[in-house]
Order: C-alpha cells, then structure tokens, then sequence
C-alpha cells in the first residue's frame, strides 16, 4: 500500500534513505540563561527508516546563565537557570566545551522540591511559598498545586520568584502514581494493550527498579517504517544505534522508557487513535509502576517527532517536555495553546522534512511558552557544525531549546571530524533539568 505521507513529503530519492546507517552519541550537555547560542554541527542522511553517518567538525559551546555568566574556553558545561531572565545569555561558537553560566540559587534544588533553578529563586520552593505553599510555590518545575512545605507536591506552572531558572519538578513523593509501593506485574519487553484493538509497546524499567521511587518516564517514538523493536535496542538497520535515541545509557537508571508500536509503520494518528493508544499506556503503566507524574516526556525522530509534537499540543497537562528530531506536523495538533518544556533538533538541508517545517512547530512553543520572539542563528552550509539556541523570556519551568545543523535527516547528527553525536547529550540535558 503507497504510504499516505509521501503526499507531503519532497520529492527524494526514497531509496536513497532506507540505505545508510548512523551511529548514535555520546553525551555533550551545555544549557543556559537567558538567550544562549552555541555552534558545532554537521552533516548527515536518511529518511524515517535508517540513517548515514555524518561528518563533523569542532567540539559543543554553550553560553551564560541566569545573570549572565561569561564564556570559559575548554571548561566542562556546568548547569545554571535554562530558561533564565532575558539579560544574560552570551553567544559563543567552534572551539571546545564551554562551560556555562549561573549557578543554582537558593530557590531550592532542580532535583524538585519546589524551588527554581537559577538566579531568582527564593525560599523553601518558590517566591512566596510560605507554610502552606500555594500555587505560586511550587517553583519552576511543579505541575499543578501545592501542599506544605513551600509547594512540594505538583506546584503550578512555577514559583512567581523562580522567574529565572528553570525549576525541578515535583520530586520523589510529589507526583507518584498509583503504582508506587506495589509489587509490579509489568516486566521488560513488548506488551499488548487494548486500544482501538490490539496495539503494541516495548517497556524497558531499570534493572534496579524500586517501587518506593518516583521514575522519570520517556515515550520514544519510531520514524516512518521503523519499529519500535529499532528504537527500544538501537541499530538493526534503524536510524538510531543506540537505545531510544541514546537516552538509555544517558539516563543511568533513572528513567522509565516506553518505544510505542506504529500502525502501517507511522503515526498517522488518524481520530487521534494514536493520542489514545498513549493515553492507554500511560494508564496501564502508572497503575503498575512507581512513575513521576511530573516527569513524563515524548521524543522521536520526523514520523516520531510529529507524533512527539501531537502529544505537546493534546495533552500539554501530561507531558512535561518534548524532544524532537527532524520534526513536522505530520500527526496533527489538536489543542496547541498551552506551555510545554520544548526541544527540537533539526538540519538545515534536510530533503525528506525540510527545516522550514521545522521552524514553525517550534514557533508555536515559543508562543505558548512566553518566549522572546527571535530568528535564531543557523551554521552555514558545509560548515559541519551546529548551532543552538535557549529562547530568552520563557516562562519559569518552560524552556525552548532549537539546534540547527549542517546535515540532512538524521536523528544523531555529528560535527565534522567527530564520531559521536551531539545530539543525545543536548536532549539529555534539556530533560534531565527537569
């Protein structure tokens, strides 16, 4: 059967892609206050179902902090306020890892007890937490709420003070499903659920799983004739060599990982029968497991970003945040106006999903989120680097984080010169702040 997304896709040499093969990352974490721009990058290959390796050249650079912290050449990136006040940010470019600005403030831990990360926080959790933390105590990373204790359990959309940082969210005790403190049913490996008929997911829980401990948990989206089988154990002929986009080994133990099973290898999400087969994952999954329900996100490279981009528009009040790789609107967005954590990684000679469909799911976000409008700078053609930009004025808690590179679909695009991605070490660092 033709595949209905070829209709809006370019005109490409669709064999072309199902050839190459990309080898997957290594983690490069840099975030930033404020605006915050770094440039490294490259180039890359194929379609929705596999991937080519990619040339690269010159080490990640990050810049800035809540306050404005300066650039330091060859220093390791350390993590102040991401989505910082609008002064600040400092603009660096090729050259070796630069180390960023801003240091935690006393507003509490990112770890999540209330409090915002970065320079404004003030208190046990917020601005103007007090004992019985109301909403606006729950600090950059709390989700709706607040009880004692300066907001601890899912506090709205931030502290009023933590206007600069980025926030934890609600940490352990703070989100818990239903699922905590029971001995689980649900092992490792693929399941069958009922939604729509029977549809399939593969589950991969920590070899140390405790059920007294809130998980983070990431939905991983296949692309267009993948499977979740390529996303959950890496290569195989997929886009990704390594698991769920190189998340796993990143996350050390510290995260739940769910790769959903497409119908005819995509996501058309056709009456949102996708949006419902992940609303009945996440049910089944949160009644068996101990999952923070502040901490849940989708990524997913071009089929699977769009779905990832379905979900930030359907269910902002679910998913904490979202990465995308080489995204479009391909599996609709229904709702589309409220804040979710953002983070989209995109080449800018990209021939199946050309970045000028990247840009404008990026926008909205930018939009919902409360950032400062902005045309963000993007590396020049066979330049082999990359460029990324944390938008200034977010709202606290609510980041937008966008990378250009000099390459072609690919999920873990290279610098020129390099043998591993950056990519997974930006993604990891644009969720694990949270």
């Amino acid at each position: 059967m033709e595949n209905p997304l070829r209709a809006v896709l370019p005109k490409v040499s669709y064999s072309r892609f199902l050839t190459r093969s990309v080898k997957s990352a290594a983690p490069v974490a840099l975030v930033g206050a404020a605006l915050i721009t770094s440039a490294c990058g490259t180039e890359s290959p194929p379609d929705f179902s596999s991937t080519g390796g990619a040339t690269a050249r010159g080490g990640q650079t990050a810049a800035g902090g809540a306050s404005g912290g300066t650039v330091a050449n060859g220093g390791a990136p350390s993590f102040g306020g991401v989505a910082g006040a609008s002064s600040g940010g400092t603009t660096s470019t090729n050259g070796g890892t630069v180390s960023a600005g801003g240091a935690p403030a006393a507003g509490g831990s990112s770890a999540g007890k209330g409090g915002s990360v970065g320079s404004a926080g003030s208190g046990a959790g917020g601005a103007s937490g007090g004992a019985s933390g109301g909403a606006a105590s729950g600090g950059a990373g709390g989700a709706s709420g607040g009880s004692a204790a300066g907001g601890k359990t899912s506090g709205g959309a931030g502290g009023a003070a933590g206007s600069t940082g980025t926030g934890g969210s609600a940490g352990a005790g703070d989100g818990k499903s239903a699922g905590c403190g029971k001995a689980r049913t649900l092992t490792n490996g693929r399941k069958t659920i009922q939604s729509g008929g029977n549809r399939e997911y593969i589950l991969r829980v920590p070899d140390d799983y405790s059920n007294t401990k809130p998980y983070r948990l990431i939905f991983a989206f296949h692309w267009r004739d993948g499977n979740a089988n390529q996303v959950a154990n890496g290569g195989m002929g997929g886009s990704t060599e390594d698991p769920f986009y190189g998340l796993w080994d990143l996350a050390k133990g510290s995260t739940i990982f769910i790769a959903p099973e497409g119908l005819n290898a995509g996501w058309q999400n056709s009456m949102d029968r996708d949006i419902a087969l992940t609303d009945a994952i996440l049910d089944a999954v949160q009644k068996d497991l101990c999952i923070d329900t502040t901490r849940i996100f989708s990524t997913g490279f071009s089929f699977g970003a769009g779905m990832s981009y379905a979900l930030a528009c359907a269910r902002p009040n679910v998913f904490r945040g979202v990465a995308l790789y080489a995204g479009a609107q391909l599996s609709g967005c229904n709702g589309g106006t409220k804040p979710v954590a953002y983070f989209h990684a995109h080449g800018i000679r990209d021939s199946v999903l050309n970045i000028s469909q990247g840009r404008p799911l990026r926008d909205r976000f930018v939009m919902n989120n409360g950032c400062t409008s902005q045309s963000p700078p993007e590396p020049n053609r066979n330049s082999g680097t990359h460029t990324c930009t944390s938008y200034a004025g977010c709202s606290a808690g609510y980041p937008v984080r966008w990378c250009a590179f000099d390459g072609d679909h690919n999920p873990t695009e290279k610098d020129s010169g390099q043998s591993k991605s950056w990519v997974p070490g930006e993604a990891w660092q644009f969720i694990s702040q949270f």
